[in-house]
């Protein structure tokens, strides 16, 4: 009898010595895993911010040359025709307005990470709105049409003006760095739900399923040659999520793409109440 008693308790101790080794093990392996990831994590960004210094010290760098060689040729040429100093003057305005683009998207993004961006709401017109940014879209050096197709009769919203033609106007933006020829399309339309649709639609390069994954995150760039700092989708998004509503993108390799976001219904402004 004492025989069995004690052979059952060498068993129990057995089995327990092996559910504490497998639990150590366990343990040991899933504290490897958590440090493997750790050490990715880490190293993933390391990288993030070794490439976003290396871009914006290019973007920076950039429009700075233009600013002081083009001033520095002005300023030392006294007998220079009219026509090159109006040529000129245009290349120190145009690389002002992107060194002062790039630093008020840097800003945003600051304050969107800090959860401090500012939004003061106003009665907005849409119309009127998408109008003024396609007049100014169809500017273009490259001569491409920016056509305001679908819309309302009327459209007023109860929102940040500045912010949304932040959204607008960077995807309109977008839409002109990635197309060559072609039209692009802007416009909105109200859905059976009462949600507030909005798209850009262009006849670009498009984008492949890989790319679109990422294509909202921050310091994402499709094309390395083109000139942005890969913030303007993503501080787009935060906007439109501060909404409430969401953002996206429908495109195929070499076919155009089209990008939307949709607004709630609740954001639609009336004569004797905002809601």
């Amino acid at each position: 009898m004492e025989i069995n008693v004690l052979v059952t308790c060498f068993s129990i101790i057995i089995i327990l010595l092996l559910v504490v080794i497998i639990v150590l093990l366990v343990d040991r392996s899933k504290k490897k895993k958590a440090l493997q990831r750790m050490a990715t994590m880490v190293k993933d960004s390391q990288d993030m911010k070794n490439a976003f210094i290396t871009n914006m010290t290019h973007e920076i760098r950039t429009p700075l040359n233009a600013l002081v060689g083009f001033s520095e040729v002005l300023a030392m040429s006294d007998n220079l025709p009219m026509e090159e100093r109006l040529v000129f003057a245009k290349e120190i305005n145009d690389n002002k307005d992107a060194l002062l683009h790039l630093v008020n998207s840097l800003m945003d993004f600051s304050s969107i990470e800090s959860n401090t961006l500012e939004y003061t709401n106003s009665e907005v017109d849409v119309n009127a709105l998408i109008e003024e940014l396609c007049m100014k879209a169809n500017r273009n050096e490259k001569n491409i049409k920016v056509e305001f197709t679908d819309k309302m009769p009327q459209c007023r919203l109860w929102v940040d003006r500045q912010r949304i033609v932040q959204v607008l106007n960077n995807l309109l933006q977008n839409a002109l760095k990635f197309t060559e020829q072609g039209n692009i399309f802007v416009g909105y339309r109200r859905l059976s739900n009462g949600k507030f649709y909005f798209f850009v639609a262009d006849s670009g390069c498009g984008i492949d399923p890989e790319s679109r994954k990422a294509i909202f995150d921050s310091f994402v760039k499709m094309n390395n040659n083109i000139r942005g700092t890969g913030l303007g989708l993503s501080i787009a998004k935060a906007i439109v999520e501060h909404y409430g509503g969401g953002i996206g993108v429908e495109s195929k390799k070499d076919e155009g793409s089209t990008f939307y976001f949709t607004l709630p219904a609740s954001m639609e402004y009336k004569k004797y109440g905002k809601f």
